[in-house]
């Protein structure tokens, strides 16, 4: 006997709400059918939508960096494209943003028993770092694993040298760290600059890059294979220096790099905007359910995964819940944040733009830690309210995931940020990882992400037409099931 797949998803819905009376997720029987036609659209294997749009705007306009000509090219690409869509109604706030441009740069290692001595490291300048002037800086590196060691090192050793930052991935959160604050704390035992091994678990002599705190020093990430041989030969010189009769210890020279960065900063460059689009609601069309993913994009790879996909997927989402015969009684908005990579100011934009309906925001939504098999949300909100949305997602979302919720204290994505400070109940949309398959709940349910994360690699190929498909199809549900009841 065949069943189709959508016949069974139809089923599996139909016997979950059989036992749904008496739980906290109850639904009405209106919001019920329409999530049921929402999950129907993820098993459209016809409909690889989000992601052929996706790559037709990055394939025509690359990266979004914010200031950037392909931003505001980008952005007006999504603005033409939902004109086709008469039930949406969209248009773009403007934002002051600053531009950091790259420039030329490089890093070449000093090795003088390889035939060419000055070996070319891959590496990427970290995002508000300032230049070293054209003829760039020439200096010893000195590795470190934690700012515990540098303290201990301290002015004596670190003065006029460069320092590398080496530990090993853990998180995004310990590991960060040492992007965000690394060349500031360098500096101030003077340093004449700073490295940082790329924040991943994985890599394929792949640099990571990222914004960084203000500092006096240049600043660059440089690949985990990279890292470890400049620490091997500063191993290798300390011994030699200890024993001089040591085996091969005239060759085991320090290291020392000529770093060259041309980057620029200009501050309140352009005005740019986040995009917004709306469905309006049928009975309270003032109240809000937000959707969201941040627009721009750093300036390597072409953005597909940070976040281009978040945003498309509420894009897509949104479209799921156009085609439906019944609107949701609240208004369901995409936003398109701009400014997420660097000084969030598309969130800060849009929660001064709107600070007199704030109270009408319902719930905010943000999808910006990849978009793989979809698993759910991490939910800032009192615990009765995540219960209630746990049960909905037992409910609503077995057939295709999406349907997990667990609470959590801090803010669950950064442009959303605001909206949760101020008390508005959200969520951070997150996937089962690529390769572990490990839920978002550990280290190991982030490895594929920051296998790609801020790298040349970050294009439409990390990413699968029909997962993103089932992404849209779980965010649509949950955007139409909060804003309906």
């Amino acid at each position: 006997m065949k069943v189709s797949i959508i016949g069974l998803a139809t089923s599996l819905l139909a016997s979950s709400v059989a036992a749904a009376p008496g739980c906290a997720g109850n639904i009405s029987t209106g919001s019920f059918d329409m999530a049921r036609k929402l999950v129907e659209f993820a098993f459209n294997v016809n409909d690889t939508s989000v992601w052929d749009e996706l790559a037709e705007m990055t394939d025509l306009y690359g990266n979004r960096m914010t200031a950037s000509v392909q931003y505001a090219r980008s952005a007006d690409w999504v603005m033409r494209d939902v004109k086709n869509y008469p039930s949406i109604t969209a248009w773009t706030e403007n934002v002051p943003v600053d531009y950091w441009k790259r420039g030329t740069e490089s890093v070449h290692l000093y090795v003088p028993t390889r035939e060419d001595p000055m070996v070319s490291l891959p590496m990427l300048g970290l995002g508000q770092s300032v230049g070293t002037g054209p003829g760039g800086i020439e200096a010893n590196v000195i590795p470190v694993s934690s700012f515990e060691e540098l303290e201990k090192l301290g002015n004596a050793t670190i003065a006029g040298n460069i320092v590398l930052y080496n530990a090993d991935f853990v998180s995004y959160g310990d590991n960060s760290k040492y992007r965000f604050y690394g060349a500031q704390k360098a500096e101030a035992y003077g340093a004449v600059g700073a490295l940082v091994q790329s924040i991943t678990g994985y890599s394929l002599v792949t640099p990571h890059t990222g914004t960084m705190d203000p500092s006096g020093i240049p600043a660059a990430a440089i690949s985990v294979e990279d890292s470890k041989l400049i620490t091997r030969m500063y191993n290798r010189h300390q011994q030699a220096k200890a024993n001089p009769s040591m085996h091969n210890a005239d060759l085991f020279v320090a290291p020392k790099v000529k770093l060259v960065m041309n980057a620029q900063n200009h501050v309140n460059h352009t005005m740019q905007p986040n995009i917004i689009m709306d469905i309006k609601g049928s009975e309270k069309p003032e109240e809000i359910v937000i959707i969201s993913g941040h627009f721009d994009s750093w300036d390597v790879g072409v953005g597909a995964m940070d976040d281009g996909a978040g945003a498309f997927c509420s894009y897509g989402a949104l479209k799921m819940i156009s085609r439906l015969p019944r609107r949701p009684k609240r208004t369901v908005r995409v936003v398109m944040w701009n400014n997420e990579e660097s000084f969030s100011r598309g969130a800060d934009g849009y929660f001064e733009a709107h600070k007199n309906e704030l109270d009408n925001h319902v719930f905010a939504m943000e999808s910006d830690i990849g978009n793989f098999e979809p698993w759910g949300m991490q939910v800032n909100a009192p615990q009765e309210y995540v219960d209630k949305l746990s049960a909905y997602g037992q409910l609503l979302l077995p057939s295709i995931g999406g349907g997990n919720v667990t609470r959590v204290d801090d803010e669950p994505a950064v442009d959303i940020s605001p909206l949760c400070s101020y008390g508005i109940p959200c969520g951070g949309f997150e996937p089962v990882d690529k390769y572990s398959h490990a839920p978002p709940l550990s280290p190991a349910g982030y490895e594929g992400y920051f296998r790609f994360h801020h790298t040349d690699a970050d294009r439409m190929d990390a990413l699968d037409k029909h997962q993103l498909r089932r992404n849209a199809a779980a965010m649509a549900v949950w955007a139409y099931v909060i804003a309906d009841e």
